[in-house]
């Protein structure tokens, strides 16, 4: 006769061996980044932090992929905290200024784009932030105004 834990030990899937270096860690988060395994790679990442908390590509990538889950406010924590060990570095600048892109508030989003054209170090990097620029202008044209809330509405009745 089987045991219980036996049995369950047939079904359940083998433990992840622990990971000891941090090239190994950012290696099997970049394997499960580009396979679309974003819980996986935040796992690896967060883990690797605990290895080298000065990591500014472990930061990067770690914001990439909690804005890929939309885990939003994990995003900025950890891209503001890759450009407070590095502030002329490329990748979270860039990253940080299309994030606020994507959410639609380009004002905060220009000047990243614009110090990350900057810092960008090749031929690709410029392309790539340009593509950006360029898109938000064509976006811009066909923004709609939105409200400031700079004056309360209720203060423009008193006027009449």
């Amino acid at each position: 006769m089987f045991s219980i834990a036996e049995s369950v030990a047939g079904v359940a899937p083998a433990p992840t061996p622990l990971i000891r270096d941090l090239r190994t860690a950012l290696e099997r988060a970049q394997r499960a980044f580009e396979r679309g395994h974003m819980r996986e790679t935040i796992d690896l990442l967060e883990h690797a932090l605990t290895l080298d908390p000065d990591h500014v590509p472990a930061r990067t990538m770690l914001g990439l992929a909690y804005a890929r889950t939309r885990s939003v406010e994990q995003a900025f924590e950890h891209f503001e905290g890759a450009l407070v060990r590095d502030p002329d570095a490329f990748a979270p600048r860039c990253a940080l200024g299309e994030l606020y892109l994507r959410l639609g508030i380009p004002a905060e989003a220009r000047p990243h784009l614009a110090r990350a054209l900057e810092v960008a170090t090749s031929a690709a990097e410029r392309s790539y932030v340009q593509a950006l620029l360029k898109e938000d202008r064509l976006r811009e044209r066909r923004r709609v105004p939105r409200p400031s809330f700079r004056t309360p509405f209720w203060l423009l009745r008193r006027g009449r």
